[in-house]
């Protein structure tokens, strides 16, 4: 295969998942946008009710990793079969995964709430927007499950699908179920919270439909659900538990991290909120190629051309560092007009400017790291990942954030600076583990 016919290939995995990110992100980014429009401890109580809850699916759905990696080796080798018997198996896991994270997280909120928090204001919306997208949220993980095989098969096109199908309705949800529109109760960020909740449900039912009933790809079949295999079981368990704790360690960080900001007062965790969900944009390009280097890394080795599987990722690489350079511009040049689509309150529009200012900087290594961690993890190292953002988390981005808040009492902005020395030295650590080259030989 050619240069050119790589670059085709890689785009072509990559721009569903783009998308997907894109209409995923917009679920998050409208939900801020229309509750900035009540008041700042609304938007507290969402971004960090949220924020909550998709740190426990990211947490609670790693097992999905062990799936994609699994089901790419087996189509690369073109033993179907078997890549069916990890989707059944992967999926029975999810469902019992889905209900001990809604028992949990169900149970934890008011206590998250009440005693981290300590704003009654935003601990009362937080725990009613919160138990409610929890019940959505169990059922997201065995969707992201499907989502990973459907990605590891090389079809990136129905996850994006389900995706936008949950976020039509999200978005018209949200409007009529918020501002009491269309002859709906105005229920601000507990009609959020239900709109939520139901495209979640529609993106699994688009995803499952898909899986029993294509011809053409892989198939989600009961035999292969109902009789429980306890190898296979323990397998993607062993893979999915350092996924479990990369997630924990970064999305677990970034909690930590808002529970400390939380401090600084209504107005610098709003502008904290706002600027992630513009930050977010940029991850769009960064996980597509993400996938797209994952899914060609585990085709590859599968089908034993490892030439094919390294050349797969440096081209990922370098088409994610130029697509998030350009982002990085965008957030250079205009980020006052940007944060004015997400909050008409001047102090907080004002202060979130100036921290995506600084966003900028961090989205060419933020790529590079991105593309890497995809492709380690589409080889089954599922390990190195979770390694590195230990460092990058634990040893540099936690202890200058609590030194910044607590010692130093700098403002929200010098957070954002922090973050891009965390990103430099991830992306450092995660070439470095790649360029050992021990995801070769990885047997799965």
């Amino acid at each position: 295969m050619n240069r050119d016919e790589l670059k085709r290939e890689i785009f072509y995995l990559a721009w569903p998942a783009i998308l997907e990110m894109v209409l995923e992100t917009s679920v998050w980014m409208f939900d801020t946008a229309m509750v900035g429009r009540l008041t700042a401890s609304a938007l507290s109580a969402v971004g960090l009710g949220g924020q909550l809850m998709y740190t426990m699916l990211y947490i609670f759905s790693a097992v999905g990793v062990g799936c994609s990696a699994m089901v790419a080796r087996y189509c690369g080798a073109g033993e179907r079969d078997r890549a069916e018997h990890v989707l059944g198996q992967s999926f029975f896991l999810s469902i019992i995964i889905g209900a001990a994270m809604f028992m949990i997280l169900y149970n934890a909120v008011p206590f998250f709430f009440n005693r981290m928090i300590g704003q009654a204001d935003v601990a009362a919306q937080g725990i009613i927007y919160t138990r409610i997208i929890t019940i959505g949220g169990s059922i997201m993980v065995p969707t992201t499950v499907m989502n990973y095989a459907l990605r590891g098969s090389g079809n990136t096109k129905i996850p994006m699908m389900a995706t936008l199908t949950a976020d039509l309705f999200n978005i018209f949800g949200d409007y009529a179920l918020i501002f009491g529109k269309f002859g709906m109760p105005k229920l601000g960020v507990a009609g959020a919270a239900i709109a939520t909740s139901i495209s979640q449900t529609l993106a699994f039912c688009v995803s499952a439909g898909y899986l029993i009933f294509n011809k053409s790809g892989i198939r989600l079949r009961f035999g292969n659900i109902k009789n429980m295999d306890m190898g296979m079981i323990k397998k993607l368990i062993s893979l999915g538990i350092p996924a479990s704790l990369y997630e924990l360690s970064d999305n677990g960080s970034r909690l930590i991290s808002s529970l400390w900001l939380s401090r600084l007062g209504s107005v610098a965790f709003a502008a904290q909120q706002v600027a992630v969900s513009a930050e977010s944009m940029s991850f769009m390009p960064g996980v597509g190629f993400s996938v797209a280097a994952s899914a060609m890394t585990g085709l590859a080795l599968g089908a034993k051309d490892e030439d094919k599987a390294e050349a797969a990722t440096k081209e990922a690489a370098k088409q994610a560092v130029t697509f998030m350079s350009v982002i990085a511009l965008l957030f250079l040049f205009i980020p006052r007009q940007m944060m004015g689509f997400f909050t008409d309150i001047p102090e907080v529009r004002s202060l979130s400017a100036k921290c995506i200012r600084i966003a900028a900087f961090e989205q060419p290594t933020m790529a590079l790291s991105m593309s890497l961690s995809g492709a380690l993890k589409g080889a089954g190292d599922t390990q190195g990942p979770f390694y590195v953002t230990l460092i990058s988390t634990w040893m540099i981005r936690l202890p200058l954030i609590f030194m910044s808040v607590f010692v130093w009492k700098l403002g929200i902005q010098y957070v954002w600076m922090i973050t891009v020395a965390q990103y430099f030295a991830e992306a450092a650590l995660m070439a470095l583990r790649y360029k050992r080259g021990l995801w070769k030989k990885i047997e799965l």
